[in-house]
C-alpha cells in the first residue's frame, strides 16, 4: 500500500524538518545518506505490504510487522505445517515476549499449534527454523512430556488458550498415541 510508504516518508520529512536538515540534490554527504537510509525504509514498507494479512480464519499484523493467520480447525502439526507452507508462511515462531503476548491474545481460549518442538532431540526444544529456543513461556510444570508415567512423547508445542494462564504446553503431535489429543488450531506467520 503507497498510503504507508507515503506515510513514512512525509513523517521522515517532517522530522528532518524540524532538525534543519535537507533531503535531495544539494546537501551535504549526511543528508545523502540520510536520503538513501530514506529509501531503504520505504522500500521496506512497502516490501512488507506487498502482500496482504489474509487467510484462515482470522489474520492480523502481528507487533514485528510480521502477518498471523489463524486457522480454527484442527490439524495435526505436521499437516498443520504444511498447510502453513502452502500459504508461503510458516507454523508462527514466538520468539520474543511481545510476539507470544499478541499470539497469546490474537488465538483467545483456543489450544493452537506454534512452530517448536523436541522432534530431533527429546527434551531440547528448538523452533522449526532450527533457532534455539531463547524466550520461552511454558506453563509451570511444561514441558513435561506427558509426565513421569507417560507411555507417550509429546513433542509438539501449543499456545494452551484453553487455560486461564494460556503460556505453552508440549502435546503429541499427532492422534496416533493419544486419541483424545494431536489435533489442534494452528497459527501460521509470514
Amino acid at each position: 500500500m503507497r498510503s504507508r510508504a507515503g506515510g513514512a516518508a512525509l513523517l521522515a520529512s517532517l522530522l528532518l524538518t524540524g532538525c534543519d536538515a535537507r533531503l535531495g540534490p544539494g546537501g551535504d554527504i549526511a543528508d545523502a545518506n540520510l536520503v538513501d537510509a530514506n529509501k531503504l525504509a520505504d522500500a521496506a514498507i512497502a516490501s512488507i505490504d506487498a502482500r496482504p494479512c489474509t487467510g484462515g480464519t482470522l489474520a492480523q499484523v502481528g507487533p514485528d510487522g510480521s502477518c498471523f493467520v489463524f486457522v480454527a480447525s484442527p490439524l495435526t502439526y505436521a499437516n498443520a505445517a504444511a498447510a502453513c507452507t502452502a500459504m508461503n508462511a510458516h507454523l508462527a515462531y514466538l520468539k520474543t515476549a511481545a510476539l507470544d503476548t499478541f499470539a497469546e491474545q490474537f488465538v483467545g481460549t483456543t489450544n493452537t499449534w506454534i512452530g517448536l518442538s523436541d522432534r530431533a532431540s527429546e527434551g531440547t526444544f528448538v523452533w522449526d527454523d532450527g533457532t534455539a529456543l531463547g524466550f520461552s513461556n511454558w506453563a509451570a510444570g511444561e514441558p513435561n512430556s506427558g509426565g513421569l508415567n507417560a507411555t507417550y512423547q509429546e513433542d509438539c508445542a501449543i499456545i494452551a488458550g484453553a487455560r486461564a494462564t494460556k503460556q505453552w504446553d508440549d502435546r503429541p503431535c499427532d492422534g496416533s498415541e493419544v486419541a483424545t489429543s494431536g489435533s489442534f488450531a494452528y497459527l501460521c506467520q509470514y
